[in-house]
């Protein structure tokens, strides 16, 4: 589910009930990957060199579950669902529930060498974002906030240790509250409207439970819906460490959902719940973390085309249409090698900070028995890590040859080859055929050329696109 999906639905079906501007379905594969391929990591280094911005697992969460229920109430079968209702929460008739379909990936032809023109930004989703922040990044108080609402605002009067109140953001008919871990790795949000009568969906397994609150009656899960890129359901996981609290107080919805190492159980949410007040709370300030650095594909990439092409004494093939998320950023040259890498960067426009995007290689290959980028090496990464140093820098590898697809490229045929190396602390580097991570190599007319991505927006449909259209 791409960021355009999740903003049509929830501007369309629930009137920008959650502001959100990013989202990465993979926060916890991004942090613990090596791709060996990748512009950011080469083989054996780790990637936790890599910092990007960080979305806390809790607010992905909850922004999933949102975007699920705009599903149940914009579809027949959603609106069937009613029939199971509860009061705050409603079941679906299985644990699987389908998902949009993704929307295609728009093209722009271009000229090689040349970078596209600039995307239009995508719109803020709260609409307090200008001052308040967006989603998942709030700044404003809640003294703020609450002045800009006609309904009661609380805050939670007893904060968990180790969490610190990030800030406030959202619109005039539904705002959030977000607690984090320094890290922001976990925390609790707090969304809060006018009750309107609208229930969460569920999975048919979830086990409902109600809660009081004090003089209040609330209703308690654990669980959410889990859904990795390309796939076609979004399957229950009671597992998942997520648990949400809902109730009405004097009309007013309150919506808490918790990601913690240690589960609450609904008696803890309960007591936080309990905790809730329109009084003024003190609050520790989120500690100031160091700085870090940033990898800026620019440093990296920093050569024009026509000074690449100079450096490696050929003329690059290049993109004549890309999808319209793609800008080009620059390139570089291995000297020892004589490859040249051309990068091209998700749009920051559109997506923010990020590390994703395609990097293309070639080389000139005329003997295919002496080329970096045409063999790719079946068995262990560790013993290749260990016993080939520099020669296999530029070799893909991968333990068995049901790894690598052949495939078209228009008259030419290729090799593709999805997943990549993750490194654990008990076992070395381990195999992991996930779609995060694609590669495509090819031969033609005395050249070799590589094409990768890292990321959830590119396909392989369309790597083989991108492929074709290189001249």
């Amino acid at each position: 589910m791409d960021n355009k999906k999740i903003q049509s639905i929830l501007q369309d079906a629930l009137e920008e009930k959650i502001p959100s501007s990013q989202i990465e379905l993979w926060p916890a594969v991004k942090a613990s990957l090596v791709a060996g391929k990748h512009p950011l990591i080469q083989q054996g280094e780790k990637m936790n060199t890599i910092k990007p911005r960080r979305i806390s697992r809790a607010a992905l969460i909850a922004l999933m579950i949102v975007v699920l229920l705009a599903l149940a109430f914009i579809t027949p079968q959603g609106r069937a669902f009613a029939q199971s209702i509860l009061q705050f929460f409603i079941r679906s008739e299985s644990d699987a529930i389908p998902v949009p379909t993704e929307e295609p990936v728009t093209w722009v032809d271009l000229t090689p060498g040349l970078p596209p023109a600039t995307s239009t930004p995508l719109p803020a989703i709260a609409s307090f974002a200008d001052d308040c922040g967006d989603f998942p990044n709030p700044i404003c108080s809640v003294e703020h906030i609450r002045g800009r609402v006609n309904f009661t605002v609380k805050e939670l009067g007893i904060i968990p240790e180790g969490l610190y109140f990030i800030g406030a953001t959202g619109g005039p008919d539904s705002i959030s509250l977000s607690y984090e871990f320094e890290n922001h790795a976990g925390g609790i949000h707090i969304f809060e409207e006018r009750w309107t009568g609208v229930a969460i969906q569920v999975g048919a397994s979830a086990a409902v439970e109600k809660v009081q609150i004090g003089g209040l009656t609330g209703e308690y899960v654990r669980g959410t819906f889990i859904m990795y890129p390309g796939d076609p359901v979004a399957t229950w996981d009671m597992n998942a460490g997520n648990e949400i609290l809902r109730w009405v107080d004097d009309g007013t919805s309150y919506t808490m959902f918790a990601n913690l190492p240690d589960t609450l159980e609904k008696e803890g949410m309960a007591a936080l719940a309990e905790s809730m007040t329109t009084e003024s709370v003190a609050k520790l300030p989120m500690p100031v973390s160091e700085p870090v650095d940033v990898w800026n594909p620019k440093d990296t990439y920093n050569l024009s085309i026509s000074e690449a092409e100079e450096l490696a004494g050929f003329k690059l093939l290049l993109p004549t249409r890309l999808p319209e998320i793609l800008s080009l950023v620059g390139a570089s040259h291995d000297a020892e090698h004589n490859i040249i890498e051309v990068y091209y960067s998700l749009d920051q426009n559109l997506y923010g900070p990020t590390t994703e995007g395609i990097l293309l290689r070639q080389q000139i290959a005329p003997d295919l028995d002496d080329c970096f980028l045409c063999d790719i090496l079946i068995g262990d990464y560790n013993e290749f890590a260990e016993d080939a140093g520099n020669a296999n820098y530029f070799k893909e590898i991968v333990p068995s040859a049901e790894d690598i697809e052949t495939v078209q490229i228009g008259a030419l045929t290729g090799q593709y080859v999805q997943g990549v190396w993750s490194g654990t602390d008990c076992c070395g580097w381990v195999w992991d055929p996930i779609p995060y991570r694609k590669n495509l190599r090819w031969w033609s007319n005395g050249m070799a050329f590589e094409l990768s991505y890292f990321g959830m927006h590119i396909e392989k449909a369309d790597m083989i696109k991108i492929a074709e259209s290189l001249k």
